[in-house]
């Protein structure tokens, strides 16, 4: 009697113990995927993954993609940070940057990056500021396991000899570690460059140039504290600037590039040495650090070459005005003239409040009459 109870417990743990363990697993696993969930997306992708979605990397970004795979997913915003700027500075320009959004999330794939104009520098020192600024906002953030709040932000109670400075707030919160994103930047970026290569040092002195101009541009942040919003005491923070700041001080800077000159370019000197554009005479003088360089005369982008990514100026809306002002149709045109075209449009107006808490608001019909390049 006690045989035949026996086996039948064992039959009955043979039947039950295959789905307890799937069962088991079944938790477990559901587990793990809401840990999952609750991480980052950029934290989700492995390495393998994100230096593989992304074409143009080099041998030297692969590696450190392998090394700091969530660090590389950051940079990737601020390159498209950097390209959504580029087309808001050069909206009214012949050339836009609007074909480095249809290209690829990495811009550095396209063919004007591997020219010499004067955009080609202003991309290169966008383009490097804009990694610098991503990732040192999101070591403050906590976005990354490889830094965090910038341990050097004391540094700016000093002077330029090491005097303390008599302030008046604390240093604290949590600082942009500008540091951190610029040694990134310089890693991340730098490594797509040749060391003996002419052209790879003046794109390398473009990009320091850009991360000097993100540098030049960072803001101290206060709180007050004290009784009655009094501001007795105040903490002080280090913060990067809103991007577009940075941006149009690297536009300034790209109006007034150096060309390099041809016998620096010949001779291949390591000391980088430019002239004002339009002084072909005027004697080679070393090259400041925040200024831009290109070393090839920039095409006119009327027409469309996708050697250089250029869509060319037809179909763009150009202002009707003065024949000098930026954008307008005479320039933007190159001489092929323009039609007026009527846009439609549908916005909300005649927007009434009603107590409480509605807003009603009719749909308005706006045409207006645009100007577009033949």
């Amino acid at each position: 009697m006690k045989n035949s109870r026996v086996s039948s417990v064992k039959n009955r743990m043979r039947r039950i113990l295959p789905a307890a363990i799937v069962c088991f697993l079944f938790l477990l696993f559901n587990m793990a995927s809401c840990r999952n969930n609750m991480l980052p997306h950029h934290l989700k992708l492995s390495s393998a993954l994100t230096c593989r979605v992304v074409g143009g990397l080099t041998r030297g970004q692969r590696a450190v993609c392998q090394d700091l795979p969530d660090a590389v997913s950051i940079a990737f915003e601020g390159l498209q940070l950097a390209v959504k700027e580029c087309q808001h500075q050069f909206r009214w320009h012949r050339w836009n940057c609007s074909s480095l959004i249809a290209k690829s999330s990495n811009p550095h794939v396209s063919g004007i990056m591997k020219r010499g104009f004067r955009e080609t520098a202003f991309l290169y020192a966008l383009t490097s500021a804009g990694v610098a600024h991503a990732v040192a906002r999101a070591c403050a953030q906590g976005r990354l396991l490889s830094c965090g709040c910038d341990p050097l932000g004391y540094r700016a109670s000093h002077d330029p000899r090491g005097r303390a400075r008599a302030n008046k707030w604390e240093w604290s919160g949590c600082s942009h570690n500008l540091a951190y994103g610029i040694e990134f930047s310089k890693r991340f970026l730098d490594a797509r460059e040749q060391v003996d290569d002419l052209q790879s040092k003046i794109n390398v002195h473009n990009n320091d140039a850009g991360r000097s101009i993100l540098a030049s541009h960072m803001e101290v942040r206060c709180k007050c504290h004290g009784l009655s919003g009094s501001c007795q005491l105040r903490t002080c923070w280090r913060t990067t600037p809103d991007f577009r700041v940075v941006a149009s001080s690297i536009k300034r800077q790209y109006r007034k590039a150096l060309i390099v000159a041809q016998e620096e370019m010949n001779k291949g000197l390591s000391i980088l040495r430019g002239r004002p554009r339009g002084r072909r005479r005027s004697r080679a003088k070393p090259a400041p650090k925040n200024s831009l360089l290109f070393f090839e005369r920039s095409p006119n982008f009327c027409e469309a070459d996708p050697k250089i990514d250029s869509a060319g100026t037809s179909g763009r809306v150009c202002r009707i005005g003065r024949t000098s002002r930026t954008g307008s149709c005479n320039l933007l045109c190159c001489g092929r003239g323009h039609a007026l075209m009527r846009r439609s449009s549908v916005k909300p107006c005649n927007c009434t409040f009603h107590w409480c808490c509605r807003v009603d608001c009719q749909r308005c019909v706006d045409e207006k009459w645009i100007a577009v390049c033949k």
